[in-house]
């Protein structure tokens, strides 16, 4: 994911629709010609507005809908990112992120 794509890019929940906020945990220089681009690889977007939260897995921001989101492969490889990057992940969105936070385990 490019960095700039934050500048366009708003809390896709139809009520919310508000500005949001990128926390970068990982990414790469590209080098193209004589310039370098930074690639965000993972990172978190969340909406403070609504207290949404979006990973960016492999450099692809998730951005669905909660419905798509709460089952099948897209829910399991964002609870995999969540168990992945929980030390770097607030508290509030791992115990009661929307539109899900990370299972807590017995």
């Amino acid at each position: 994911m490019k960095p700039w794509l934050m500048d366009i890019l708003a809390c896709p929940a139809r009520e919310c629709r508000s500005e949001l906020h990128l926390e970068v945990y990982e990414s790469h220089t590209k080098r193209i010609e004589n310039e370098e681009f930074e690639e965000i690889d993972a990172a978190l977007i969340t909406c403070p507005k609504c207290g949404r939260w979006y990973p960016v897995i492999d450099g692809i921001p998730c951005m669905l809908p909660d419905d798509l989101r709460m089952s099948g492969k897209q829910n399991t490889e964002e609870t995999a990112f969540l168990k992945r990057w929980r030390e770097r992940i607030s508290s509030e969105i791992l115990e009661k992120g929307v539109p899900f936070g990370l299972p807590t385990e017995d």
